[in-house]
């Protein structure tokens, strides 16, 4: 009998190795604290600004847990979640925001809050448990985002999204309201912007805004108008829209210091921080140059 040599055996192919999971979730968390160091505090945001897209959503979740004091980021990964449909995990990075909030991240947070359990409540079937889990916290997150006097366009969208979660006596209670707040506004001069908004033509309203604007006697009506008319568009998901729009009509607040920081800031939601730079640093500008003249 031959003996059969270790040559005439076949080599096995090769396998190929793939590095483990935890090695994998090693490497990205020593890459996003590089880029912690590399690029800290606004700047970083700026780099993770783009869409939200899964990638960048995980970036800046994982960019997160390195900074879970960084309430700016935090309401950045909540946004992009709420706007990429993971609500629950949403609700959960909210759930660790800070006490100690200034006015525009309370009104941020209570936005965020209301979509959040609107979104979940209006997914639940009506009548099981999570469905009656959920509606006194959707109310309760209406109310809230109501403040003590709200207008009929928002009492209208609480209505909407009561019916659309089945809760019928809720959509009631909001649309009597509603009706009642847009007789009310019916009366006063220039609530056609009100009136547009509440039919869902959030074009139409800021455009009544900024013609009034242009009208209007005073810098505090002209600011007022200004906010609203951004402040509308932003409300009918057009963020980019609103920049765009505030400022092409910036015009009579050009030397505004509060119209300057109020658009960075819609310039910064907007995904836009190179424009909105030029903004604050104009609006910081004109801080030093009353500066050296109180000197002179």
């Amino acid at each position: 009998m031959r003996l059969r040599s270790t040559a005439d055996k076949k080599e096995s192919p090769r396998r190929e190795r793939f590095a483990t999971p935890l090695y994998v979730a090693g490497i990205f968390c020593s890459f996003m604290f590089l880029l912690a160091l590399l690029y800290p505090e606004q700047g970083l945001l700026g780099v993770l600004s783009g869409g939200d897209d899964a990638a960048t959503i995980r970036y800046r979740e994982a960019l997160l847990r390195i900074r879970p004091a960084d309430t700016e980021l935090r309401f950045k990964v909540a946004g992009s979640l709420v706007r990429s449909g993971s609500d629950r995990r949403a609700l959960e990075v909210l759930s660790a925001v800070p006490a100690v909030l200034t006015a525009d991240q309370r009104r941020l947070l209570t936005d965020l809050r209301y979509t959040v359990l609107k979104n979940l409540f209006s997914q639940a079937r009506r009548g099981d448990a999570e469905w009656l889990r959920l509606q006194p916290l959707f109310l309760a997150a209406a109310n809230q985002l109501a403040g003590p006097n709200p207008p009929a366009w928002l009492l209208k969208r609480f209505a909407d999204d009561a019916a659309k979660a089945g809760d019928r006596e809720a959509w009631q209670a909001f649309s009597r309201k509603a009706e009642a707040k847009a007789a009310l506004e019916n009366r006063l001069p220039g609530d056609e912007a009100a009136m547009a908004r509440m039919a869902g033509d959030y074009r139409g309203a800021a455009a009544i805004c900024f013609e009034l604007m242009k009208r209007a006697d005073t810098i505090n009506k002209r600011r007022e108008l200004f906010f609203r008319a951004v402040r509308i568009l932003q409300a009918g998901n057009l963020p980019l829209e609103a920049f765009d729009a505030g400022e092409r009509h910036i015009d009579g607040l050009a030397n505004d210091r509060a119209a300057l920081v109020f658009l960075t800031r819609v310039g910064l939601a907007a995904g836009q921080p190179a424009r909105a730079q030029r903004l604050i640093k104009r609006a910081l500008g004109m801080d030093a140059s009353v500066h050296q003249q109180g000197n002179s």
